[in-house]
């Protein structure tokens, strides 16, 4: 399970400065701290960033089940959020590749780390997605279908969760089985799709909840694509497409 690094996750992200002293030429034990500093806060934004995600996306699906607007409307406002966060985590990364020139595994870190939060900053456009999805069958009436999304929902959160965490822990172990969640996720939204294109009242509902589908299949995709980079950060290894 993900840990809720929004407010106190800092003690767990902090640089591995022992390594790090072979990594950057010529630098002052002042120097040295800052870099560290400044690596354990891009983490640190990532994952903060990543707990407003996930948040997000319980939001738009319980929103749904338990009709209420209310949380559906606060995805879709909070969406700008999300949005500034990405930029403040790129303005960060580039900070500490101009800054400090990092090489070899922390330049992975640094690199993997933006590509994480643009991963992140899509999730957060799906749950937006969801969100708008959702309010549109509120209104509309109740169909028993909706239950039929429970099986991708979870499975979607969890390789979000999972992924998240690897990253904090960079956890090749736990990265790799996150990635092999990725043909579950395609089952389950193949297998739900067909069931849903079964129904032949409710056509507009019918048809938001195959969006639905979609986005909680497209957050799965990008969940996978976050635990490809972390195994990426631990190995050097790009799985990506094998």
């Amino acid at each position: 399970m993900f840990r809720d690094f929004a407010s106190d996750g800092r003690s767990s992200v902090k640089a591995d400065s022992s390594s790090r002293r072979d990594y950057v030429p010529h630098t002052t034990g002042h120097i040295l701290k800052s870099y560290d500093a400044d690596l354990a806060e891009l983490k640190h934004m990532v994952l903060h960033m990543g707990s407003g995600v996930l948040r997000a996306i319980d939001q738009a699906f319980y929103g749904l089940l338990e009709a209420d607007r209310g949380k559906c409307i606060e995805v879709v406002q909070q969406d700008q959020l999300i949005d500034l966060q990405e930029k403040k985590i790129d303005e960060r990364g580039m900070s500490i590749l101009m800054r400090f020139n990092p090489v070899a595994s922390d330049l992975r870190v640094v690199l993997s780390s933006m590509n994480i939060c643009r991963s992140l900053e899509r999730i957060g456009d799906h749950a937006v997605d969801l969100a708008r999805s959702s309010q549109k069958m509120l209104t509309a009436s109740e169909i028993e279908e909706v239950r039929l999304i429970d099986p991708l929902y979870l499975e979607s959160h969890k390789a979000v969760s999972m992924a998240l965490t690897s990253y904090a822990d960079i956890d090749e172990s736990a990265a790799l089985k996150v990635v092999k969640m990725e043909r579950q996720i395609d089952h389950i939204h193949q297998s739900l799709s067909a069931q849903i294109v079964k129904g032949v009242c409710h056509t507009d509902a019918l048809l938001n909840l195959l969006f639905i589908s979609r986005s909680l299949e497209r957050i799965g995709d990008l969940a996978i694509n976050i635990a490809e980079d972390v195994v990426f950060i631990s190995s050097a290894q790009d799985i990506r497409h094998t």
